[in-house]
């Protein structure tokens, strides 16, 4: 796993640990995205209930979020739960053209390989690699 820095690898080590859910894909996901930058880690209450065991998504209108945090906290949620938005007209919103035009973009991906862990496999490549013909031309060439 990459962390961003220091401080996102604590904030995302810390909340597992305070939820309780240290083999949980869903908020490994979710607190590993919502440890990418300040604003999140200091309004992570605004965005999880822990008592709850839940989200919040009245967190995505609160005045701090900025359009970065707002992007990253709607993957972080969409990997949660699903969530595309309350409304019909919010799921653009939702879709990897507005969501990863962010310098974040790497870290998204690494959120995603830990919600779908099964799926976040190396590819290996046992096939010998394509190596053209020689060109006819070259041949009448030489």
């Amino acid at each position: 796993m990459v962390f961003k820095d220091l401080a996102h690898e604590q904030f995302y080590e810390g909340n597992v640990i305070r939820a309780e859910r240290q083999h949980d894909p869903y908020r490994s996901a979710l607190f590993y995205l919502l440890g990418l930058t300040e604003d999140t880690r200091r309004h992570i209450n605004d965005l999880y209930d822990f008592r709850e065991d839940s989200i919040r998504l009245e967190g995505l209108n609160n005045g701090w979020q900025t359009g970065t945090t707002v992007r990253l906290t709607r993957l972080a949620f969409n990997l949660y739960s699903g969530n595309t938005g309350e409304h019909e007209e919010e799921t653009h919103s939702f879709s990897p053209y507005y969501l990863f035009d962010n310098g974040l973009m790497p870290y998204f991906f690494e959120g995603i390989k830990l919600r779908y862990p099964a799926y976040a496999v190396d590819i290996k490549r046992d096939w010998l690699p394509f190596v053209p013909a020689k060109d006819i031309y070259d041949e009448l060439e030489q």
